[in-house]
């Protein structure tokens, strides 16, 4: 193995692939994007069911520098075991109670590690995690910034589903400064 040299065919290829994968993996964002997508590719070690678990929801959010909005929430998770799973959520918010002219619109991805505990009716849970808070208002981006997240939520089984409902506060990390945003969301896991 110490004379193994790669053919040229290989090596044009695996120079493109890193030139091309290089200046995307700089961005926060982009990382975000590549983890969702390659997510299924990951092979976690436990015993139970590798399913991926979808829900969607609707929820209000209040933010130090935007002020009142109304969004949606898509979520999907992955059980590690019966206690802990991971999450990756896209949120989109829009804060319009200034008028058109004065309305802002937030992109929150997240990702979260939830520990959920046992519970006869209600299960209740906790999540904690990273994010970006990517807002249109301000005039140079100063509204936005990583986030840091914990929060709580509760969950009642359906007939069909589950029924969810969290409070999840995030601290907001801006180029000078720190903002709050508070969302509470409810919706429905499938």
């Amino acid at each position: 193995m110490e004379n193994y040299k790669m053919t040229l065919r290989h090596q044009i290829k695996f120079r493109f692939t890193m030139r091309f994968l290089r200046p995307a993996l700089r961005t926060p964002v982009s990382t975000f994007l590549l983890t969702i997508f390659l997510w299924p590719q990951i092979q976690l070690a436990t015993a139970q069911d590798k399913r991926f678990i979808f829900g969607l929801g609707i929820g209000t959010v209040a933010s130090t520098d935007d002020g009142f909005g109304f969004g949606l929430r898509g979520r999907m998770s992955t059980p590690v075991n019966a206690d802990l799973s991971f999450a990756a959520d896209l949120g989109f918010t829009g804060f319009f109670f200034g008028g058109r002219d004065n309305s802002s619109f937030v992109f929150d991805p997240q990702l979260s590690a939830i520990v959920t505990l046992p519970g006869e009716r209600t299960a209740v849970y906790f999540l904690a995690g990273i994010g970006a808070y990517l807002s249109t208002g301000g005039t140079d981006g100063g509204h936005n910034g990583p986030t840091l997240h914990f929060g709580i939520g509760g969950a009642r089984p359906l007939q069909d589903g589950t029924f969810f409902y969290e409070l999840n506060p995030a601290l907001i990390i801006k180029e000078n400064s720190i903002a709050l945003a508070i969302p509470i969301r409810i919706g429905i896991i499938i």
